[in-house]
């Protein structure tokens, strides 16, 4: 051994030996981590002429390799945990939550315990069918048709089973319409929509609103809608037949559809909803981001919603009351290899005619708002299931398309009278190129895939090459400014509603011709086939159409 090497092994010995007596012994056979000192390159686990303990243990001394493999397992765990990294909220470590992985068998063998067989569920189906027939009292028959719409619920395909029962929807129609107790009524209704049972439209034809989203820009399409019902003389719930919406466009088809408010009553509703919530600092707004994507609060979100149109209203429990239009929400899945839209519905389709796309009926409503308007960045996802949800937008901004789908499934014997599509606002775009700019910068290509995304004129050229002039409107001011979807700054919600008022007025003679269009009453050959049918269909003749 050379001199130096003496020197710094002599200097360093008792340093070493006694920061060995404060660590633990470690056995020989015992298994060595990843970050352990013994697979370290930075020295050797024991002194160089040291000699091992009669039993075989060496002490385990730190070396500088150890040290920073401490502080990069630390620094792991902060970041692994942000609120513990950044500070945010708590001091206290936020103690990971262990998650039982289970096999692929074990998964199999729980979903095969809790399956029923088809034949035990049709067998149920017919036996819930045939208490509702027997039963006599208004009491009885109330328990019983309770229980077959929850039996219906958990299991959608026994609706065909239910739908083949004709003398089921004789009796049912017959509690609608010639009962007594208005709560028999309500629950005979729920039970008929249901099975696919289908009111008859209120007009000429099936009756159809469409409304876009666009944050605040609602204002806007309120504009519209009102001066429609000041022309009718009636509530928009009254007017038409189905109703459907997407993001801040489904906030307002339930205000209108199920609360029944006026337009008047829907904005003052409305513009208290969004000054609650865009009422909001910006660096709160920041640590929202960073922390669960979301500049807004999602909890004071769900909050307002709860509040406002209530918590334990269902979708489909919607559809007890008289005369309510039927509701489609739009939102967005987007954990599918693409992305594709989710229909919450306060109906179900006839047997044998099933929607492309997904949805359901016994979500709550302010759960469906919500999720129809999640808006990427602005508010939290939606977890439905096993389904990730957001802003119906992301799939289709305008949901006219949609809504006529949705619509042919439930009248496909009734002619299509009106559609109305309101948009929220559409800003004036050069149609000539820019001459001299000859590439685009990132950001610029951003905002045309956004702008591509959530375009609502597409579906409208679409829509307008199906349908007849005199049957679809399109109505979508244009706006002197681009104003945000969190816009409430009191001047610009003054100019958007001047905006709007000012493309009524120009419209004027397009929305006479739509409202007219709207109360056209069913001609005579119309009320003659639904007398028929309903008189049918009282007598146990009932055929799904």
């Amino acid at each position: 051994m050379s001199t130096t090497s003496t020197l710094i092994y002599r200097s360093t010995l008792p340093i070493l030996r006694r920061r060995s007596r404060s660590v633990d012994v470690l056995s020989s056979t015992t298994e060595r981590p990843f970050f352990s000192s013994s697979n370290s390159q930075g020295g050797a686990s024991t002194p160089p002429g040291a000699s091992a303990s009669p039993s075989g243990a060496t002490a385990a001394v730190p070396t500088s390799y150890a040290y920073i493999s401490d502080m990069f397992k630390s620094f792991v765990s902060k970041v692994e945990n942000p609120l513990n990294y950044l500070s945010v909220g708590t001091s206290k470590a936020i103690a990971k939550e262990t998650v039982k992985v289970e096999s692929k068998t074990q998964i199999i063998q729980k979903s095969n315990e809790n399956r029923v067989s088809r034949s035990e569920v049709t067998a149920k189906t017919r036996a819930l069918v045939k208490k509702i027939l027997i039963s006599e009292t208004a009491t009885s028959r109330l328990t019983r048709v309770r229980d077959l719409s929850e039996h219906i619920m958990a299991f959608p395909p026994t609706r065909i089973v239910a739908a083949q029962e004709q003398r089921l929807v004789a009796e049912l129609l017959e509690m609608v319409i010639y009962g007594t107790s208005d709560q028999l009524k309500e629950e005979a209704r729920q039970c008929l929509t249901l099975i696919g049972v289908q009111p008859p439209p209120k007009g000429r034809g099936v009756n159809v609103l469409s409304i876009d989203g666009g944050g605040t820009r609602g204002m806007m399409g309120l504009e519209v809608l009102e001066k429609i019902e000041k022309l009718s003389g009636k509530k928009i719930c009254e007017i038409f037949d189905m109703i459907c919406g997407v993001s801040t466009g489904s906030i307002i088809a339930a205000l209108l559809t199920v609360k029944g408010y006026s337009v008047a009553e829907c904005r003052e509703a409305y513009m208290d909803v969004s000054k609650k919530l865009f009422t909001q600092g910006k660096f709160q707004g920041g640590m929202g981001l960073i922390l669960q994507h979301s500049y807004y609060n999602t909890n004071l979100w769900v909050s307002i919603l709860k509040k406002m149109i209530g918590e334990e209203v269902t979708m489909i429990n919607t559809s007890k009351k008289l005369h309510t239009p039927r509701l489609a929400i739009i939102s967005s899945i987007v954990n599918l290899p693409t992305i594709q839209p989710y229909v919450f519905r306060n109906y179900d389709h006839p047997a044998g005619r099933d929607s492309h796309y997904r949805g359901g009926t016994d979500h709550c409503l302010w759960t469906a708002i919500q999720a129809s308007a999640a808006a990427p960045l602005y508010f939290s996802e939606v977890k439905l299931d096993n389904l990730l949800l957001q802003d119906g937008g992301v799939y289709a901004n305008n949901p006219t398309a949609i809504a006529y789908h949705e619509t042919k499934l439930l009248w496909p014997n009734e002619p299509i009278n009106c559609v109305v599509s309101v948009g929220n606002g559409r800003t004036v775009t050069s149609v000539e190129p820019t001459p001299t700019v000859f590439s685009t910068s990132f950001q610029d290509k951003l905002l045309r895939i956004i702008d591509s995304a959530t375009d609502t004129e597409g579906v409208h050229m679409n829509v307008h090459d199906m349908l007849p002039e005199s049957v679809y409107y399109r109505f979508n001011p244009y706006m002197t400014y681009a104003y945000g979807l969190d816009e409430i700054d009191q001047e610009r919600l003054e100019q958007m509603a001047s905006d709007a008022a000012f493309y009524v007025r120009r419209n004027s003679s397009k929305l006479e011709s739509a409202t007219e269009r709207l109360c056209l009453r069913p001609n005579v050959q119309q009320r003659v086939h639904r007398s028929v049918k309903e008189w049918m269909d009282l007598k146990g003749f009932y055929k799904p159409a």
